[in-house]
């Protein structure tokens, strides 16, 4: 864990020599991490904008088992499972950054300690540091005190920090949902993950240091811009989903006419009688009532008594 700590610290000093100012430090080490971190927020997008298209499948699947929880869950479940779509991928990027903002709270109390850690004693980060006695200011702002701890006109700053990422929290997400028309709105569970997590992001970001919120704010900011493009710009993406989207789409349909077969199934043992090889060149059927040449039942006996009388005369 060291090792990324060092990393991280290594990389802000890279950026504190082209630029000597903690918050473009800040923001521009932002930007390489959510470069890293640029697979996944595709990957999440791709699995998003398929879970859109499909939610007439969703809904159909919760309306078979309305009276089943249980079964409606398990149904979802498989359905994800066949179709390889994560119902939570609308929120993944904002789930993998949280693992790196641990690792940046544990930087920036290091390197804002009296003694910072993690640096070279020859970088000019770490001289700036010395300097400051632990203090990160920048623009009149001291990025290593927190909302909460800091008292006064200092705080207001960091307040509006914090306000700033709900803000960007939820415009993000705003554009997330802006992908799906009104008959294929995300699913519950999503939509409810997504009104919570940016309110979440501002609540722990009130006890968090400046420069770590403002990590957060700046990759907000980067997604919303990176969302853009993609949806954009980005034909590579359009053609992958498209693909996608397609191949779903036809499995969905084959399981619903599998599914149909499957209730008609039983009616389909009813089979007509089969006919006799005589019936069989006339194209007629022999009822119990009548005989084979047509005639009424008794027909033959009643033949054989003329010729009787024919013979006494």
């Amino acid at each position: 864990m060291n090792a990324l700590f060092e990393l991280l610290a290594g990389l802000l000093a890279f950026f504190y020599d082209l630029i000597p100012n903690f918050a473009v430090a800040i923001v521009l080490l932002t930007f390489t991490v959510m470069l890293a971190l640029a697979p996944v927020t595709l990957r999440g997008t791709r699995s998003m904008l398929a879970l859109q298209r499909l939610q007439p499948e969703v809904k159909k699947l919760q309306a078979e088992h309305k009276d089943d929880k249980q079964a409606a869950n398990e149904a979802l479940m498989a359905f994800y499972k066949e179709h390889k779509i994560n119902p939570l991928s609308g929120c993944l990027p904002m789930i993998v950054q949280f693992p790196v903002l641990i690792v940046m709270f544990n930087v920036i109390r290091g390197l804002t300690a009296e003694k910072p850690k993690y640096l070279s004693e020859d970088s000019a980060l770490y001289q700036a540091l010395v300097r400051s006695g632990g203090a990160m200011k920048s623009f009149g702002v001291d990025l290593a005190e927190t909302a909460t701890g800091a008292g006064g006109a200092r705080g207001l700053p960091l307040y509006l920090l914090v306000a700033l990422v709900i803000v960007t929290g939820y415009w993000q997400m705003k554009q997330m949902q802006a992908r799906s028309t009104s008959s294929q709105q995300m699913n519950p569970q999503a939509q409810t993950i997504m009104k919570v997590m940016p309110l979440f992001s501002g609540l722990i970001s009130l006890s968090l240091p400046g420069g770590v919120v403002l990590y957060f704010l700046a990759s907000n900011l980067f997604r919303i811009a990176q969302q853009a493009l993609m949806y954009r710009f980005d034909p590579a993406l359009a053609a992958t989903v498209k693909r996608e989207i397609t191949e779903i789409e036809t499995k969905t349909v084959e399981r619903e006419r599998a599914h149909r077969n499957e209730r008609r199934a039983p009616g389909r043992g009813k089979a007509a009688s089969t006919p006799s090889p005589a019936n069989r060149q006339t194209g007629r059927t022999t009822s119990p009532g009548r005989s084979s040449n047509g005639g009424r039942p008794g027909g033959s006996r009643s033949s054989s008594k003329k010729k009787s009388k024919r013979r006494k005369r």
